[in-house]
C-alpha cells in the first residue's frame, strides 16, 4: 500500500520540502537521508560563505580544478555553457572578478540529488526549494508563485499565479531581487540588475530553469526570446508603479491554471 510522506530538510541555508508517494517508509527514510546528504555535499563544495569549501579553496589558489571534486568542474563548465546559451545573460563571474556559480548551484544540486528519491520506489514526488519546484510521476500538481511584494513569507502566500506541473512541465524556477535585494547583476553593465522584480521559468529541467530565470533577471528582455526558443515558458513581473502595484506578462504557453 502506497502512502504519502512529507518532510523538510535543511542545507545551503535554506529548507527543502519533500512530498512523495511510496510503499515503504523505511525506504523513504533512507532515500531522503541520501538526498539530504547530497545537498550538504553541494554546500561543502560550492559555498562562498565557508572558508573550508572547495570553491573557496580553488578561488584562493589552494587547489587546482584537477585536485577539486569533479562536481566543481562540472558546474563551472555548465556555467560557461549557459553563459553562451543565454547570450551572456547568465554569467558566473561577478563585476569584481569573483567566480560565483550560485545562480546555478541550487537547481543543479536538487536535480542531481533527486535521483535518490527513486530508490524509495516513489511513484510520484515533489521537491520545493525556496521558490524552485521539481516534480516527477503522473500526478498533476498545482503550485503557487509568491507575490514579490511580500517579503519573508515562508508559506509563499499570497500568490500572483498558480501553475500546473506534471506532464509537459516538471520544473519551475523563480528568481529576482524581491526577497534578496540586489543580488543579481547585469553582466553587460556590471551593475545591479533591475529589469524585472521577479522572473519565473517553467520547463522540464530544473538546472536549466534556474539558470534561465537568473539570466533573464540579469540580461533583461533580450534574453527572453532565447529562452522561448529553447521551449521554456516565462512569467515576467515588472514593478515601480506609484501605487506599489506590478505588471505581469506571460509567454503564450505559460501553464497557469488561473
Amino acid at each position: 500500500m502506497t502512502g504519502t510522506f512529507r518532510t523538510t530538510v535543511h542545507a545551503m541555508a535554506m529548507p527543502f520540502a519533500i512530498e512523495l508517494d511510496a510503499p515503504d517508509p523505511i525506504e523513504v527514510d533512507g532515500a531522503v537521508a541520501t538526498f539530504h546528504a547530497e545537498l550538504v555535499r553541494a554546500d561543502e563544495v560550492f559555498s562562498l560563505w565557508r572558508d573550508d569549501s572547495y570553491l573557496s579553496g580553488y578561488l584562493r589558489g589552494d587547489l587546482t580544478l584537477d585536485e577539486a571534486p569533479r562536481e566543481l568542474r562540472e558546474v563551472l563548465e555548465a556555467c560557461e555553457w549557459y553563459r553562451e546559451a543565454t547570450l551572456g545573460g547568465f554569467d558566473a563571474r561577478r563585476k569584481d572578478g569573483v567566480l560565483d556559480p550560485t545562480g546555478l548551484v541550487k537547481g543543479w544540486a536538487v536535480a542531481r540529488a533527486s535521483r535518490h528519491l527513486r530508490a524509495a520506489r516513489a511513484s510520484d514526488w515533489m521537491i520545493g526549494a525556496s521558490g524552485d519546484v521539481l516534480v516527477a510521476g503522473g500526478r498533476a500538481r498545482r503550485v503557487g508563485i509568491a507575490d514579490p511584494r511580500v517579503k519573508g513569507d515562508p508559506t509563499g502566500t499570497p500568490v500572483i499565479d498558480v501553475v500546473e506541473l506534471g506532464g509537459t512541465f516538471t520544473a519551475l524556477a523563480t528568481s529576482g531581487g524581491a526577497q534578496v535585494v540586489d543580488h543579481i547583476w547585469d553582466p553587460v553593465t556590471g551593475e545591479v540588475a533591475r529589469h524585472y522584480m521577479q522572473v519565473s521559468v517553467a520547463g522540464r529541467d530544473l538546472t536549466a530553469c534556474d539558470a534561465w530565470a537568473t539570466a533573464i533577471c540579469g540580461g533583461g528582455p533580450r534574453v527572453v526570446a532565447a529562452a522561448l526558443e529553447r521551449g521554456l515558458e516565462v512569467l515576467l513581473v515588472s514593478g515601480g508603479r506609484f501605487d506599489g502595484a506590478y505588471d505581469a506578462q506571460t509567454s503564450p504557453g505559460w501553464p497557469s491554471v488561473r
